[in-house]
């Protein structure tokens, strides 16, 4: 797929990484487009205000925010001097525990961070900035910890509901994989669960069966990338489906007109 150009908004120097992380502090002086990335991103502002665009939002935010965007999320910023400390950071790399909370976690802005977050944030910049020995380490762990800090409860909550079994594993794993091939087989291979009690579970979890929730991850994603000016194949292709035939037949069903007569009706709206 022929992605669009992320907006270049950091100078060469900061768009140096160290692994596959990315740390630095920017200055937004123009407003950037809705754009998409294959990281996760966190954006604390430092200064300043403007309108945070996520999906088919748009946001308040201002000094002392934090905005936490997925690789499945659209997002741009409509702002005049803003300043920020970003994060790009992949799933892959951090521990699994923190994988499967990442798994579970959608887009979210944070309204006013306390002073442990923001003096990790701070640290983050130091050890990118030195980039001595153990800095991958050092990062991913302040990552870690942000996110725990953040989101901890959420996971928290999730796994008071349901154990922290194989089942909660294969669905985060399922949340951030589903643009590539899972099946049931998969599934029970990677994580060791029969088939069949895999499925009653999921559906006791989701109030969905797993195919069905599958096409819903696809089919949400793929909207978004038609609603951003890319091609019906490259949606079709980048969110799972495999052949445009298939997908337009199935989003015809699901949504009464074909993928193209879906972009056309966004763009004359």
């Amino acid at each position: 797929m022929k992605k669009k150009n992320i907006p270049l908004i950091y100078n060469q120097q900061h768009r140096r990484k160290i692994g596959d992380f990315l740390v630095c502090e920017n200055v937004l002086n123009q407003n950037h487009p809705l754009h998409q990335h294959d990281f996760y991103e966190i954006e604390y502002i430092t200064e300043g205000s403007g309108t945070h665009l996520i999906n088919d939002k748009s946001y308040s935010v201002q000094k002392g925010d934090l905005l936490f965007i997925t690789p499945m999320d659209f997002h741009g910023f409509e702002t005049q001097n803003i300043k920020t400390i970003t994060l790009h950071f992949f799933a892959k790399d951090m521990s699994p525990e923190i994988a499967q909370i990442l798994g579970f976690l959608n887009a979210d802005i944070v309204k006013g961070v306390g002073e442990k977050t923001v003096a990790d944030l701070e640290y983050l910049v130091k050890v990118f900035k030195a980039n001595r020995n153990y800095a991958i380490l050092q990062i991913k762990n302040v990552i870690e910890i942000i996110i725990l800090d953040l989101f901890g409860s959420k996971a928290f909550s999730f796994e008071q509901k349901y154990a922290s079994d194989g089942v909660s594993q294969a669905i985060g794993y399922i949340n951030i994989n589903f643009r590539q091939e899972i099946t049931l087989n998969v599934i029970k291979d990677r994580f060791n669960i029969s088939p069949a009690y895999f499925s009653r579970e999921f559906k006791r979890r989701t109030g969905m069966c797993f195919n069905d929730y599958l096409a819903e991850k696809r089919f949400d994603y793929a909207q978004k990338l038609l609603r951003n000016g890319n091609r019906v194949i490259d949606a079709c292709l980048e969110s799972g489906f495999g052949t445009v035939r298939n997908f337009s037949r199935r989003f015809k069903q699901k949504y009464g007109i074909t993928p193209k007569e879906y972009v056309k009706s966004k763009n004359n709206s």
